[in-house]
């Protein structure tokens, strides 16, 4: 079952990834990695990544000033 949203797109990689962090938010890992798989073919983590990128731009070149 591919993800809804972005931030869930978000979650279920790092919960994939990070068993620490998916036992923290409660998801298990194998939920997670099913998730995961099913999202590799759409561009719903790419698009979210890309956004989150931008965000942490921004406010490193706030920081800067």
């Amino acid at each position: 079952m591919p993800s809804k949203t972005k931030k869930q797109a978000r979650t279920m990689a790092a919960a994939a990834h990070d068993p620490k962090f998916a036992k923290k938010v409660g998801i298990p890992g194998k939920v997670a990695k099913e998730f995961n798989d099913a999202d590799t073919g759409t561009k719903k983590l790419s698009q979210a990544m890309k956004k989150s990128s931008k965000k942490a731009a921004k406010k490193s070149s706030k920081k800067r000033r």
